[in-house]
């Protein structure tokens, strides 16, 4: 019997790396009903739970998946699934290996699910989120293990944020993975995809941006991991992408150049600082978030646009929220690089006096920056939620009429039908990039990052210890006199700021796509005012 279940999951895993030559060269349908047969094959064998058995299974749960995404096929993806959640697979599968296949299944059931692929409508973000929790998961636990988290996830979650409008991040993540050398062909894609939605929500026309965008087709052009279908098609697209840039150049009579040497040696050009700033995805520029040129040079970052005038009454006052959410993040941005690459002042440290405790806690100015830096980031989310509630009348008021402070995590409440179809009504991107955010960090919700806003707390109202190498553990029962201390490393910590950075960043950009796309909506029935304005916003000079 063991001979026959042996020699049966032998064929099968044979068959299998065929089934997945044939996804490999586009051969989708005859890959299709292959895996059909080997599902029948599999399931004749009594003990399932047999390691190579169940391996077997998982390897045909993901064909299936990969099938579903690669042919739009919904049914495969729906068979993907149930395998998925119909088997532990804990006697032969590492638990982020499982987490990033059911992410993966239930990825293309919410992107098969509509014709209308950008919505949005709430209840398609919250099933995002879902996804995003889930390789979120896979991620933690290899950062816990200290392992290198596979490019395909890295692939996958920037295409999972694009998809909910936190185009900061997915870029982040797409340029991570494109500068590895990796034939990786869905980066590329998804980073011009990507690119190119951000230009249709914000109306920025870039000449630099358009051809980032034919750039990432043309590598999916050559890509031996897609058919040759696939890589003609992309390659008309890169073409039709260079010929929109011909023809803007020529209305504007200007030449068009290869100017990446220029780009470098204007990066070259830069203060240690900024290049640090824009090779760890936390500047503040539009066009930082694909080009390093001298574009990117600063924190240019406003609501209105050089090119256009926009009107509403919010305009100045919300520039005045962006002009304190610049300021205060610069200063967590500073203290993070300072903590990484700044000289340490000795002298100034040895003005303190520790008792020696051997507990391995860091201690001292250095440390308390980055403490410092990851406070901040969560008074800046705070400050961005009170003001989009009240510019998109979301403010809460207690029994008495008496408008609640707006906790960024929190104050969506969309859950209430009335609040619900009033945020839909908007239909306003920026917004559903900060809600997407919120729901990471809300322990309500299950957000994964939600331990984030727990040390924020933790930090202001408690203990939290931050330690060198190792936790120490003969100290635990003096511990007793602190609530819930939370014990975290150097690196985790360190790590866990400069993500937290990044997200403070993204809903920083969220924020002013939102007042934008608010703006720009309004304009359309306010054309005459407008043109009566026609008023810029202009840059503060320092002497």
């Amino acid at each position: 019997m063991e001979d026959s279940i042996h020699s049966r999951v032998l064929y099968t895993n044979l068959q299998l790396d065929n089934a997945s030559e044939m996804i490999d060269k586009g051969q989708f349908e005859e890959s299709y009903k292959l895996c059909l047969y080997l599902k029948e094959l599999l399931e004749e064998v009594h003990d399932l739970t047999e390691p190579s058995v169940s391996y077997a299974f998982f390897r045909l749960a993901g064909l299936f998946i990969d099938l579903g995404n690669r042919n739009f096929n919904l049914e495969s993806s729906h068979i993907g699934l149930e395998i998925i959640e119909s088997n532990s697979f804990e006697n032969c599968l590492t638990r982020d290996s499982y987490y990033y296949c059911l992410a993966n299944a239930k990825s293309n059931l919410t992107q098969n699910e509509s014709n209308n692929h950008w919505k949005t409508d709430v209840s398609r973000i919250e099933r995002l989120s879902e996804i995003g929790s889930l390789l979120l998961k896979a991620t933690m636990i290899r950062r816990r293990n200290k392992d290198i988290l596979a490019p395909q996830v890295m692939v996958n979650m920037g295409i999972n944020l694009y998809q909910q409008y936190r185009f900061s991040e997915a870029l982040s993540l797409f340029d991570k993975i494109n500068c590895m050398g990796l034939d990786i062909p869905e980066s590329w894609v998804n980073r011009s995809e990507c690119l190119a939605l951000l230009n249709q929500i914000t109306e920025v026309f870039s000449i630099k941006q358009y051809k980032e965008v034919a750039k990432g087709y043309y590598h999916a052009s050559v890509s031996s991991k897609f058919p040759p279908d696939w890589q003609s098609s992309f390659l008309d697209k890169a073409k039709r992408t260079e010929e929109e840039i011909k023809e803007y150049c020529l209305d504007l009579g200007i030449d068009i150049e290869d100017d990446n040497h220029l780009d470098e040696q204007e990066y070259q050009s830069f203060s240690e600082y900024r290049k640090w700033c824009l090779d760890s995805f936390l500047s503040l520029s539009e066009h930082g978030l694909y080009c390093k040129c001298y574009g990117s040079a600063r924190d240019n970052l406003t609501i209105p646009l050089n090119t256009r005038a926009i009107s509403g009454n919010f305009i100045y006052p919300m520039e005045k929220v962006l002009n304190r959410l610049k300021s205060e993040f610069g200063l967590a941005r500073l203290m993070l690089y300072e903590y990484k690459f700044a000289k340490r002042d000795n002298d100034i440290d040895d003005d303190a006096c520790y008792a020696e405790l051997y507990d391995n806690e860091l201690l001292g100015t250095n440390i308390e920056k980055l403490r410092t830096a990851f406070r901040i980031c969560f008074g800046i989310l705070d400050k961005i939620g009170n003001a989009v509630a009240l510019l998109f009348d979301l403010q809460l008021k207690n029994n008495k009429g008496k408008v609640r402070p707006s906790y960024f995590h929190t104050f969506w409440e969309l859950e209430n039908e009335d609040r619900l179809q009033k945020f839909e009504a908007y239909n306003n991107e920026g917004l559903i990039g900060l809600y997407s955010i919120a729901c990471d960090l809300n322990h309500k919700f299950e957000g994964e990052l939600s331990f984030y806003k727990q040390w924020r707390n933790a930090l202001e109202h408690s203990f939290v210890f931050i330690y060198e190498n190792e936790k120490p553990e003969s100290t635990e029962a003096s511990l007793t006199y602190y609530e819930e201390p939370v014990f975290i490393s150097e690196s985790e910590f360190v790590e866990s700021a400069e993500h937290v950075l990044q997200l403070t960043r993204s809903a920083i950009f969220s924020f002013v796509f939102a007042v934008r796309i608010k703006a720009e909506k309004e304009a359309l029935e306010d054309i005459p005012n407008i043109l009566s304005q026609d008023k810029f916003i202009e840059r503060k000079k320092y002497t």
